[in-house]
């Protein structure tokens, strides 16, 4: 089978219905995967831009992507998906998360039954903290209780819920309680970001120093424009530039500059999206000094140079409808 979806051009792949009733899909006449070479055309619900289902086939899928983003949870035996040189073998209880665009092949070699969600999300492209997300969907990840302790319960749970949600009714699916679980995971996973771990405060002089930090982090946040030093962030608090250093990675898990251009970028990636101002305006705008700087720093963060970015966010971007006449 895998010879044939890699040589056929339009293939069609009808599916086995071996799935028990509770889990039919609840708009019949969606049941074919498309695939145009390795590029997937997502069979989703009609009107929606979703699709969940119960596998149980025994069946590999040859490498493939789509636009979608991609979650696997095996609820019986092992499941296998390999992603470029890594593959990762799936036992029940696990979460993998494929984010939208990567290329990835499953390997089948045993009976079993898994759940299969494809959501596009990105409309949430529009949110302040989506890049800390991206961050996050930078390569595949892995959700258990060993890599994710903290929040792996709570994010089971909710795709527990998504799946009471979508097999509830017959003839139709309701988006908007499917995404606000999803959303509700996506922030749970957004926590994991360094820059949202808990600061402890065991004592006052603990919590002086974290009211000094957080008072600094939100001037940032709202003057990353501004020439900002290591020097002058550490007399803001209080305390030497060498004792500053460690206090500000000790609570954020990352150095302060590289928080300070984390925000800056995020503020250029929004700029390079929406606004049709020239590059040397935006990197002036998001605080670099001169547009040699912003450049490099722009593509050692996202491999991109600023022009490329925008361009490539601008083709992605859905044509404008046409009035009717």
């Amino acid at each position: 089978m895998n010879d044939e979806l890699n040589n056929n051009s339009g293939f069609r792949e009808e599916y086995d219905d071996t799935t028990p009733i509770i889990y039919n899909q609840p708009v019949k006449q969606f049941s074919k995967r498309v695939l145009n070479g390795e590029d997937e055309d997502v069979d989703f619900v009609p009107d929606t831009r979703l699709r969940i289902w119960y596998n149980n086939q025994f069946r590999s899928f040859a490498p493939h992507k789509h636009e979608a983003l991609e979650i696997c949870i095996p609820i019986e035996n092992e499941y296998k998906y390999v992603v470029g040189s890594k593959s990762y073998s799936l036992v029940p209880g696990d979460i993998l998360f494929v984010p939208p665009g990567l290329r990835h092949e499953i390997e089948c070699e045993n009976e079993g039954c898994r759940f299969i969600y494809l959501f596009v999300i990105d409309f949430l492209q529009d949110l302040y903290d989506f890049s800390y997300l991206q961050d996050f969907f930078k390569e595949v990840r892995l959700v258990n209780e060993t890599t994710y302790p903290t929040i792996y319960g709570k994010v089971y749970e909710a795709f527990m819920g998504i799946n009471d949600q979508y097999f509830m009714y017959e003839n139709m699916v309701l988006e908007m309680p499917i995404y606000a679980r999803l959303l509700n995971i996506l922030s749970l996973l957004v926590t994991t970001n360094p820059q949202f771990s808990p600061i402890h405060l065991e004592d006052s002089k603990s919590k002086s120093k974290y009211v000094k930090f957080k008072s600094l982090i939100n001037h940032i946040n709202s003057h990353f424009m501004d020439e900002i030093s290591l020097e002058w962030a550490a007399d803001y608090v209080g305390f030497s530039k060498y004792h500053f250093a460690r206090l500000f990675k000790e609570y954020t898990d990352v150095t302060f500059y590289d928080f300070l251009l984390h925000r800056r970028m995020q503020a250029a990636k929004v700029l390079l999206t929406d606004t049709d101002k020239t590059i040397t305006e935006i990197a002036f705008q998001a605080g670099f000094n001169n547009l040699t700087s912003f450049t490099r720093s722009f593509k050692n963060t996202t491999g991109q140079t600023p022009s490329e970015y925008r361009l490539s966010k601008a083709s992605a971007k859905p044509a404008p409808s046409l009035p009717e006449i």
